[in-house]
């Protein structure tokens, strides 16, 4: 607006990613239908692509950004393989992907056959076909980094050059933290063919300690020399409002009301067979930050002055308080988590730190002491 004046400098923009996963997708199709879907960017991963084509139409109709999640290092390891992953189009149906399936210049080629898919099913960005990796020197890493700049080729022959690829990096907390290691990544990805950087950091999330919080984005801040947007996948709550108000990315990537933490460390194990049964529907409690399953929630609310700490009192969001929120959780999440998103935004880059500490940070604190 020409007649806003900004004395600190207009605030940069801070980028927010919904992960649909790999269910609860029939819920935002009514949101959205509803008019009431808050975010402009949505990453539906490949392996449910066909199952939530009724959702995905419905974004590209109303003009969100639809960002493809490849599902290469899920279909790569064997303890993600045996599940739901496994729909992906490019799975191998003998077991997991190798080398071979991203080099091979035959019918079974993945890197063939995502350009093809991204193109078809008018992608807007995609992510490139990474890997898991245990640091620097894994055979993976340079497998990757050649195998993005092949799906670029591929894309452009195809048809998508207007189609942007992200590269996600997966490493443990332990490698992002380890200085040398950091910089001999950063260095090796100055030659990526991508115009984004996805963080997905094993054992890393929302309930981070403050000083695993300031690691984080001390080992982001390496990450800026590359000159491209640096994302915080898989990364929610007052956690990732920290890493972007003190600009150690420029947006965050989460599911509703999950994915708020990411934790590879079974991946490379045999899947053992579960019993089935969920644990309920999560609720967020603002006041609290804090994500809880419904019979806590009710609790902590049946208990003294428990609705009036805790309650959602946005009127705009849950006009009848707990009682909206119980109902709809993943609406109501998500209209909270957009909403200290934007409170965040609105304020400019050099403020943000005090404004998070003194006001969002504070508030939280005082309302759990409560």
């Amino acid at each position: 607006m020409a007649s806003v004046v900004y004395l600190h400098g207009e605030p940069d923009p801070i980028a927010q990613f919904l992960r649909i996963g790999l269910t609860h997708h029939r819920r935002l199709e009514q949101m959205l239908l509803a008019g009431q879907f808050p975010l402009a960017r949505v990453v539906v991963e490949a392996a449910a692509f066909k199952k939530q084509s009724d959702l995905i139409h419905a974004l590209q109709t109303n003009g969100r950004e639809l960002i493809l999640d490849t599902n290469v290092a899920e279909l790569s390891s064997v303890g993600k393989y045996e599940g739901a992953v496994r729909e992906a189009p490019w799975a191998n149906p003998d077991g997991v992907l190798t080398a071979a399936h991203l080099t091979g210049a035959n019918e079974r080629n993945v890197l063939s056959s995502i350009a093809r898919f991204a193109v078809a099913n008018k992608i807007n960005r995609l992510h490139a076909p990474t890997h898991l990796l245990n640091g620097v020197n894994d055979a993976w890493f340079k497998a990757d980094l050649e195998a993005t700049a092949r799906l670029r080729a591929f894309l452009d022959i195809e048809g998508g050059k207007n189609i942007a690829i992200d590269y996600p990096l997966l490493i443990p907390n332990a490698v992002l933290n380890d200085p040398a290691e950091r910089k001999a990544i950063v260095a090796a990805l100055k030659s990526m063919p991508a115009e984004s950087l996805w963080l997905r950091i094993s054992r890393f999330g929302a309930d981070a300690t403050p000083a695993g919080i300031r690691k984080y984005i001390t080992a982001a801040q390496d990450f800026h020399t590359l000159s491209k947007p640096v994302i915080a996948d898989n990364l929610g709550g007052l956690a990732a409002l920290a890493v972007v108000a003190f600009g150690g990315t420029s947006g965050t990537a989460h599911g509703a009301a999950e994915k708020e933490r990411f934790d590879a460390t079974d991946w490379n194990k045999p899947r053992r067979k579960s019993g089935g049964g969920g644990g309920g529907h999560m609720v967020l409690l603002p006041g609290i930050d804090r994500l809880l399953k419904k019979q806590e929630a009710q609790a902590l609310m049946d208990a003294p002055h428990g609705r009036r700490l805790l309650s959602c009192n946005n009127r705009s969001c849950c006009p009848h308080g707990f009682e909206d929120t119980i109902k709809d959780p993943r609406g109501h999440y998500l209209r909270q988590r957009t909403l200290q998103c934007e409170a965040i935004a609105a304020v400019p880059d050099p403020l943000r730190p005090e404004h998070f500490l003194n006001k969002t940070l504070a508030e939280t604190d005082r309302k759990a002491r409560e």
